[in-house]
Protein backbone atom coordinates (compact mmCIF):
# COMPACT_ATOMS: atom_id res chain seq x y z
CA UNK A 1 0.00 0.00 0.00
CA UNK A 2 3.13 2.36 0.92
CA UNK A 3 5.82 3.17 -1.94
CA UNK A 4 8.28 3.30 0.97
CA UNK A 5 10.01 6.70 1.23
CA UNK A 6 9.06 8.06 -2.61
CA UNK A 7 6.43 9.92 -0.81
CA UNK A 8 3.91 8.86 -3.12
CA UNK A 9 0.44 7.10 -1.92
CA UNK A 10 -0.95 4.28 -4.03
CA UNK A 11 -4.07 1.87 -3.53
CA UNK A 12 -7.04 2.78 -1.14
CA UNK A 13 -6.96 4.20 1.82
CA UNK A 14 -7.95 2.72 5.80
CA UNK A 15 -10.48 3.79 8.55
CA UNK A 16 -9.53 6.86 10.49
CA UNK A 17 -11.12 6.67 13.73
CA UNK A 18 -11.85 9.23 16.51
CA UNK A 19 -14.08 9.90 19.38
CA UNK A 20 -15.88 12.48 21.17
CA UNK A 21 -18.95 13.31 23.55
CA UNK A 22 -20.57 10.03 22.45
CA UNK A 23 -20.20 9.88 18.65
CA UNK A 24 -17.60 8.36 16.34
CA UNK A 25 -16.04 9.93 13.51
CA UNK A 26 -14.97 7.79 10.89
CA UNK A 27 -13.12 8.86 7.17
CA UNK A 28 -12.94 6.42 4.87
CA UNK A 29 -12.72 6.38 0.83
CA UNK A 30 -15.39 8.91 0.09
CA UNK A 31 -17.45 10.04 3.05
CA UNK A 32 -17.18 11.27 6.47
CA UNK A 33 -19.54 9.29 8.82
CA UNK A 34 -20.21 10.88 12.44
CA UNK A 35 -22.12 7.26 14.28
CA UNK A 36 -23.48 6.76 17.96
CA UNK A 37 -21.31 5.12 20.51
CA UNK A 38 -24.32 3.34 22.13
CA UNK A 39 -25.61 1.94 19.08
CA UNK A 40 -23.70 2.06 16.08
CA UNK A 41 -26.41 4.14 14.08
CA UNK A 42 -25.66 7.21 11.77
CA UNK A 43 -25.86 10.74 12.86
CA UNK A 44 -25.08 12.53 9.71
CA UNK A 45 -22.39 11.84 6.38
CA UNK A 46 -20.88 14.23 4.64
CA UNK A 47 -21.33 14.62 1.45
CA UNK A 48 -24.74 13.81 1.76
CA UNK A 49 -23.89 12.34 -2.27
CA UNK A 50 -20.52 10.99 -2.68
CA UNK A 51 -18.11 12.15 -5.39
CA UNK A 52 -15.09 12.16 -6.31
CA UNK A 53 -13.24 13.08 -3.17
CA UNK A 54 -11.88 10.88 -0.70
CA UNK A 55 -10.44 10.92 3.08
CA UNK A 56 -7.48 9.09 4.08
CA UNK A 57 -6.78 11.28 7.50
CA UNK A 58 -8.46 10.49 10.64
CA UNK A 59 -10.45 13.45 11.57
CA UNK A 60 -10.24 15.49 14.66
CA UNK A 61 -12.77 17.20 16.86
CA UNK A 62 -11.77 20.43 18.74
CA UNK A 63 -13.76 23.75 19.28
CA UNK A 64 -16.66 22.83 17.63
CA UNK A 65 -14.35 21.94 14.41
CA UNK A 66 -14.47 18.97 13.04
CA UNK A 67 -11.18 18.78 10.70
CA UNK A 68 -10.29 16.52 7.46
CA UNK A 69 -8.66 16.22 4.63
CA UNK A 70 -9.41 15.08 1.59
CA UNK A 71 -7.16 13.46 -1.50
CA UNK A 72 -7.92 16.75 -3.59
CA UNK A 73 -6.11 19.22 -1.26
CA UNK A 74 -8.69 20.25 0.44
CA UNK A 75 -8.70 20.38 4.48
CA UNK A 76 -12.41 21.17 5.70
CA UNK A 77 -14.09 22.25 9.09
CA UNK A 78 -17.65 20.76 9.65
CA UNK A 79 -20.03 21.34 12.67
CA UNK A 80 -19.45 17.56 14.69
CA UNK A 81 -23.47 17.98 15.33
CA UNK A 82 -24.46 18.25 11.67
CA UNK A 83 -22.27 17.50 9.46
CA UNK A 84 -22.66 20.91 8.03
CA UNK A 85 -19.11 22.93 6.52
CA UNK A 86 -18.24 26.02 8.53
CA UNK A 87 -14.93 26.69 6.08
CA UNK A 88 -12.44 24.94 3.65
CA UNK A 89 -8.65 26.06 3.28
CA UNK A 90 -7.53 24.61 -0.01
CA UNK A 91 -3.87 26.36 -0.55
CA UNK A 92 -2.03 23.05 0.14
CA UNK A 93 -0.84 21.25 -3.29
CA UNK A 94 -0.45 17.91 -1.88
CA UNK A 95 -2.83 15.11 -0.32
CA UNK A 96 -3.65 15.06 3.33
CA UNK A 97 -2.23 11.95 4.58
CA UNK A 98 -1.50 13.08 8.29
CA UNK A 99 -4.19 13.67 11.02
CA UNK A 100 -4.03 17.47 11.89
CA UNK A 101 -3.13 18.87 15.53
CA UNK A 102 -5.04 21.47 17.50
CA UNK A 103 -3.05 23.12 20.31
CA UNK A 104 -4.60 26.25 22.19
CA UNK A 105 -6.53 27.42 19.32
CA UNK A 106 -4.80 26.49 16.46
CA UNK A 107 -4.57 23.73 13.81
CA UNK A 108 -1.19 22.59 12.54
CA UNK A 109 -1.71 20.53 9.27
CA UNK A 110 0.66 18.23 8.13
CA UNK A 111 0.67 18.11 4.00
CA UNK A 112 2.10 15.57 1.20
CA UNK A 113 3.49 19.28 -0.24
CA UNK A 114 6.40 18.76 2.33
CA UNK A 115 4.69 21.13 4.33
CA UNK A 116 3.10 22.06 8.10
CA UNK A 117 0.18 24.29 7.44
CA UNK A 118 -0.39 26.39 10.93
CA UNK A 119 -4.04 27.99 10.59
CA UNK A 120 -6.61 29.30 12.88
CA UNK A 121 -9.95 27.40 14.04
CA UNK A 122 -11.34 30.02 11.45
CA UNK A 123 -9.15 28.39 8.73
CA UNK A 124 -7.41 31.66 8.13
CA UNK A 125 -3.01 30.92 7.50
CA UNK A 126 -0.88 31.86 10.27
CA UNK A 127 2.38 30.02 8.99
CA UNK A 128 3.89 27.47 7.26
CA UNK A 129 6.88 25.56 7.93
CA UNK A 130 8.71 23.92 4.79
CA UNK A 131 10.68 20.64 4.61
CA UNK A 132 12.10 18.55 2.21
CA UNK A 133 9.93 15.65 1.38
CA UNK A 134 6.41 14.42 2.25
CA UNK A 135 4.47 14.91 5.55
CA UNK A 136 2.72 11.71 6.41
CA UNK A 137 2.75 11.72 10.42
CA UNK A 138 0.85 14.00 12.71
CA UNK A 139 2.66 16.46 14.84
CA UNK A 140 2.94 16.47 18.69
CA UNK A 141 2.97 19.56 21.09
CA UNK A 142 4.34 20.16 24.70
CA UNK A 143 2.69 23.61 24.44
CA UNK A 144 5.80 25.73 23.34
CA UNK A 145 6.74 23.96 20.34
CA UNK A 146 5.59 21.79 17.40
CA UNK A 147 7.75 18.29 16.99
CA UNK A 148 7.15 17.10 13.14
CA UNK A 149 8.34 13.79 12.09
CA UNK A 150 9.27 13.85 8.33
CA UNK A 151 9.56 11.22 5.24
CA UNK A 152 12.92 13.56 4.24
CA UNK A 153 14.72 11.64 7.68
CA UNK A 154 14.37 14.67 9.99
CA UNK A 155 12.48 15.76 12.86
CA UNK A 156 11.83 19.01 13.12
CA UNK A 157 11.01 21.43 16.63
CA UNK A 158 9.05 24.50 15.77
CA UNK A 159 8.59 27.64 17.61
CA UNK A 160 4.06 27.23 18.09
CA UNK A 161 3.81 30.62 17.64
CA UNK A 162 6.12 32.02 14.96
CA UNK A 163 6.67 28.89 12.88
CA UNK A 164 10.75 29.26 13.33
CA UNK A 165 12.69 26.15 13.54
CA UNK A 166 14.34 25.74 16.93
CA UNK A 167 16.41 22.37 15.97
CA UNK A 168 16.44 19.41 13.70
CA UNK A 169 17.32 16.51 13.98
CA UNK A 170 18.79 13.95 11.05
CA UNK A 171 17.49 9.93 12.22
CA UNK A 172 19.01 8.54 9.18
CA UNK A 173 15.16 7.19 7.85
CA UNK A 174 11.87 8.50 6.85
CA UNK A 175 9.10 8.09 9.96
CA UNK A 176 5.66 7.19 8.91
CA UNK A 177 4.10 7.44 11.68
CA UNK A 178 3.50 10.34 14.35
CA UNK A 179 6.39 10.60 17.83
CA UNK A 180 5.60 9.63 20.86
CA UNK A 181 6.04 12.75 23.42
CA UNK A 182 6.16 11.67 27.05
CA UNK A 183 5.79 13.97 29.93
CA UNK A 184 9.34 14.25 30.75
CA UNK A 185 10.23 15.87 27.65
CA UNK A 186 11.40 12.88 25.21
CA UNK A 187 10.26 11.78 21.74
CA UNK A 188 10.57 8.37 20.70
CA UNK A 189 10.52 7.66 17.09
CA UNK A 190 10.27 4.32 14.89
CA UNK A 191 12.20 5.15 11.33
CA UNK A 192 12.19 2.57 8.38
CA UNK A 193 15.97 2.45 8.95
CA UNK A 194 14.70 0.04 11.52
CA UNK A 195 15.40 2.10 14.17
CA UNK A 196 13.66 3.13 17.60
CA UNK A 197 15.33 6.87 18.57
CA UNK A 198 14.82 8.39 22.03
CA UNK A 199 15.41 12.55 21.28
CA UNK A 200 15.67 14.85 24.32
CA UNK A 201 13.19 17.62 23.09
CA UNK A 202 15.16 20.36 25.28
CA UNK A 203 18.30 20.38 23.30
CA UNK A 204 17.25 18.15 20.48
CA UNK A 205 20.02 15.07 21.00
CA UNK A 206 19.68 11.80 20.57
CA UNK A 207 19.64 10.13 24.02
CA UNK A 208 19.91 6.22 22.99
CA UNK A 209 18.89 4.47 19.72
CA UNK A 210 18.41 0.85 18.93
CA UNK A 211 18.64 -1.25 15.58
CA UNK A 212 16.48 -4.38 14.87
CA UNK A 213 16.46 -6.79 12.57
CA UNK A 214 12.62 -6.53 10.89
CA UNK A 215 10.82 -2.89 9.50
CA UNK A 216 9.18 -0.92 12.55
CA UNK A 217 5.58 0.61 10.82
CA UNK A 218 4.56 1.29 14.32
CA UNK A 219 4.55 4.46 16.40
CA UNK A 220 5.58 3.37 19.87
CA UNK A 221 3.12 3.45 22.68
CA UNK A 222 4.08 4.76 26.29
CA UNK A 223 2.80 3.10 29.37
CA UNK A 224 4.31 2.92 32.63
CA UNK A 225 8.09 3.89 31.76
CA UNK A 226 7.82 1.66 29.06
CA UNK A 227 7.49 1.45 25.05
CA UNK A 228 5.15 -0.90 23.48
CA UNK A 229 5.86 -1.46 19.43
CA UNK A 230 5.95 -4.42 17.27
CA UNK A 231 8.12 -5.19 13.72
CA UNK A 232 6.66 -6.39 10.49
CA UNK A 233 8.15 -9.95 11.03
CA UNK A 234 5.56 -10.74 13.78
CA UNK A 235 7.16 -9.63 17.16
CA UNK A 236 5.76 -7.16 19.83
CA UNK A 237 8.49 -5.82 22.59
CA UNK A 238 8.42 -3.88 25.69
CA UNK A 239 11.33 -1.68 26.26
CA UNK A 240 12.37 0.41 28.86
CA UNK A 241 11.74 4.25 27.91
CA UNK A 242 14.94 4.87 29.97
CA UNK A 243 17.57 3.35 28.02
CA UNK A 244 16.13 1.11 25.26
CA UNK A 245 16.49 -2.45 27.27
CA UNK A 246 14.64 -5.60 26.54
CA UNK A 247 12.01 -5.52 28.92
CA UNK A 248 9.90 -8.58 27.05
CA UNK A 249 9.06 -9.84 23.59
CA UNK A 250 7.01 -12.36 22.11
CA UNK A 251 6.07 -13.71 18.29
CA UNK A 252 3.08 -13.36 17.18
CA UNK A 253 3.34 -14.22 13.60
CA UNK A 254 1.65 -11.75 11.73
CA UNK A 255 3.00 -8.04 10.50
CA UNK A 256 2.36 -5.46 13.53
CA UNK A 257 1.42 -2.37 12.10
CA UNK A 258 0.06 1.12 13.40
CA UNK A 259 -0.32 2.13 17.26
CA UNK A 260 -0.82 -0.10 19.86
CA UNK A 261 -3.74 0.76 22.16
CA UNK A 262 -3.62 0.14 26.51
CA UNK A 263 -6.96 -0.86 27.78
CA UNK A 264 -7.61 -1.47 31.14
CA UNK A 265 -5.25 -5.15 31.44
CA UNK A 266 -2.81 -4.28 28.59
CA UNK A 267 -1.83 -3.28 25.27
CA UNK A 268 -3.71 -4.04 22.21
CA UNK A 269 -1.18 -4.39 19.01
CA UNK A 270 -2.74 -4.69 15.36
CA UNK A 271 -1.50 -7.03 12.40
CA UNK A 272 -2.02 -6.46 8.80
CA UNK A 273 -3.51 -10.16 8.67
CA UNK A 274 -6.81 -8.08 10.06
CA UNK A 275 -5.82 -9.35 13.86
CA UNK A 276 -6.06 -7.74 16.90
CA UNK A 277 -3.73 -9.59 19.77
CA UNK A 278 -3.82 -8.27 23.36
CA UNK A 279 -0.99 -8.50 25.56
CA UNK A 280 -0.99 -8.51 29.15
CA UNK A 281 1.83 -5.80 30.60
CA UNK A 282 4.10 -8.22 31.45
CA UNK A 283 3.78 -10.64 27.77
CA UNK A 284 1.58 -12.58 28.36
CA UNK A 285 -0.74 -13.09 25.22
CA UNK A 286 -4.71 -12.02 26.82
CA UNK A 287 -7.18 -12.46 24.11
CA UNK A 288 -7.39 -12.32 19.81
CA UNK A 289 -9.49 -11.17 17.22
CA UNK A 290 -9.25 -11.99 13.47
CA UNK A 291 -11.54 -9.70 10.96
CA UNK A 292 -12.35 -10.16 7.44
CA UNK A 293 -9.75 -7.74 5.84
CA UNK A 294 -6.43 -5.36 7.24
CA UNK A 295 -6.02 -3.61 10.23
CA UNK A 296 -3.00 -0.45 9.42
CA UNK A 297 -4.02 1.35 12.72
CA UNK A 298 -4.54 0.12 16.03
CA UNK A 299 -8.21 0.24 17.82
CA UNK A 300 -9.86 3.77 19.23
CA UNK A 301 -11.18 3.66 22.64
CA UNK A 302 -14.77 4.55 22.95
CA UNK A 303 -15.05 4.70 26.73
CA UNK A 304 -14.24 1.01 28.06
CA UNK A 305 -14.67 -0.65 24.51
CA UNK A 306 -12.22 -0.08 21.16
CA UNK A 307 -13.64 0.74 18.04
CA UNK A 308 -11.50 -0.97 14.56
CA UNK A 309 -11.14 0.36 11.53
CA UNK A 310 -11.03 -2.52 8.75
CA UNK A 311 -9.59 -2.57 5.22
CA UNK A 312 -10.82 -4.18 1.99
CA UNK A 313 -13.39 -5.84 4.30
CA UNK A 314 -16.92 -6.39 4.37
CA UNK A 315 -17.20 -4.12 7.01
CA UNK A 316 -15.02 -1.29 7.80
CA UNK A 317 -16.19 -0.12 11.33
CA UNK A 318 -16.37 -2.28 14.21
CA UNK A 319 -17.30 -1.44 18.56
CA UNK A 320 -15.67 -4.35 20.49
CA UNK A 321 -15.48 -4.61 24.13
CA UNK A 322 -11.64 -5.19 25.95
CA UNK A 323 -12.09 -8.31 25.61
CA UNK A 324 -12.27 -8.77 22.30
CA UNK A 325 -15.98 -9.37 21.85
CA UNK A 326 -18.35 -7.64 19.45
CA UNK A 327 -20.75 -4.94 20.38
CA UNK A 328 -22.17 -3.18 16.77
CA UNK A 329 -20.57 -3.10 13.53
CA UNK A 330 -21.22 -0.16 11.60
CA UNK A 331 -23.62 -0.36 8.38
CA UNK A 332 -23.56 2.75 5.99
CA UNK A 333 -26.83 4.19 4.59
CA UNK A 334 -27.73 3.47 1.35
Amino acid sequence: MLSSCSGQLTGTSWPGISTNNGTVYVSYLNRIYAVRSNDGSVVWQYPAKAGRDSFFATPVVADGNLIAGSYQNVLVSLDPNTGSVKWTFDQAKGKWIASPLVVDGKIFAPNGDFTLYALDLNGTLLWKFPTKQALWSRPVSDGTYIYQASMDHFVYAIDINTGAKVWSLDLGGAVLYSPTLTPDGFLYVSTLARNLIAINTADGKIAWQRSFDSDLWMQPAFADGKLFFGDIAGKVYAVSAQDGSDVWSQAVNEPVIGLATEISNGIVFATENGSLIAMSFTGERLWSRTFDGALYTGPTQVGSNLAVGITKGKEFLKLINDSGQDVWSFVPPK
